[in-house]
């Protein structure tokens, strides 16, 4: 089996240390491009819609602030999961506010806390405030609904200007994302997520994991349904580049990309689970020593002069027996060994 490089030496450390907590995202917002991925100011709007016409997404920017980023949803990525913690407790009355502080919130998203951070966490909530969202997705067919990524801010302590000085801050979330956690429309990322540095990166991990789950064959996408979904601003030769690079490297969390063709000749992207390659490998390798051991046998049975046509059925009661392939060899050459059959 092929092993991948850790792009991330100490990355359980670090994970450990700062994500305490499973994170939770919205499959809805995960397989379809609902944010930049890209850290350069995007005004342009994003437009998106299903190929059977059925589902569309608009995202359109504020010109001040900018298109809120996918480095900026793990705001929302950390919302979901305190709403996620209070469903999953039993409580009845789940609002879409939370309460946090600034600290806390940026230890959440895995972040450090520098003085620098607290200014970017909060142009982060500006643009995820500013970012108008406008979509069918559970209103049906024809109808649709308008929505910011946050709603109401509110904050205690010197002010927006000095983030680091805020001693609470209370999010809103819109009630778009809130039915959909009621209604089930959550998955769990893994934590290593949050260490994905690159746009592209997070966007096609959110695909993989929406899409490719935990099927024992993997899921195959094309390489331009995969720039669609993302969203990305690039032309389509370059982002096929950078996947096929990502399918050398093979550094995505959980998830082993492979590069390959639809029937139509397409190029696709394979991604699959790679507990499942493990366990390929583990068969494989298990096939492999249990062939080796049965030509062994034969070779030990024939040397000594045992009849060939009988080796068959002792390798079958040896091996149902629970004895070791290993063993039968040497209780071959034992003329006075009974061999079951």
């Amino acid at each position: 089996m092929s092993t991948r490089s850790d792009p991330h030496p100490v990355r359980d450390f670090f994970i450990s240390d700062l994500i305490d907590y499973a994170p939770k995202d919205s499959t809805d917002m995960m397989e379809r491009p609902f944010f930049s991925i890209s850290k350069r100011k995007r005004n342009k709007p994003i437009s998106y819609e299903t190929p059977d016409g059925k589902l569309w997404i608009k995202v359109n920017a504020n010109p001040t602030h900018g298109m809120a980023t996918i480095w900026d949803a793990d705001i929302l990525i950390w919302c979901i999961s305190k709403i996620v913690a209070q469903k999953d407790a039993g409580k009845n009355d789940i609002r879409p506010v939370i309460h946090t502080t600034p600290y806390e919130l940026l230890r959440g998203i895995a972040r450090s806390t520098g003085g620098q951070d607290y200014v970017e966490l909060m142009k982060a909530i500006r643009r995820l405030r500013t970012t108008e969202v406008e979509t069918n997705i559970r209103a049906g067919k024809r109808r649709y609904t308008a929505f910011h990524y946050l709603g109401d801010i509110e904050g205690e302590g010197e002010g927006a200007e000095d983030p680091e000085q805020l001693k609470t801050l209370t999010l809103r979330v819109p009630d778009w994302l809130l039915d959909g956690i009621m209604v089930g429309n959550i998955l769990t990322l893994d934590r290593e997520y949050f260490l994905l540095t690159g746009g592209i990166e997070r966007a096609i991990y959110r695909v993989a994991r929406k899409h490719s789950g935990a099927q024992p064959h993997g899921w195959v996408c094309k390489m331009t349904t995969l720039y669609e979904k993302t969203g990305s601003e690039s032309p389509l030769k370059k982002f096929t580049f950078r996947i096929r690079e990502m399918c050398r490297s093979d550094e995505l969390p959980r998830y082993a990309m492979r590069e390959t063709k639809t029937q139509d000749g397409s190029p696709a992207v394979l991604f699959i689970d790679r507990a499942f390659l493990e366990e390929k490998a583990a068969e494989r390798k298990s096939a492999d020593t249990s062939q080796r051991g049965r030509e062994d046998g034969r070779a030990a049975w024939i040397d000594a002069e045992r009849d060939p046509r009988g080796f068959d059925d002792a390798w079958s009661a040896w091996v149902e027996g629970g004895f070791s392939p290993e063993e039968f060899a040497l209780a071959c050459s034992d003329k006075r060994a009974v061999m079951p059959a």
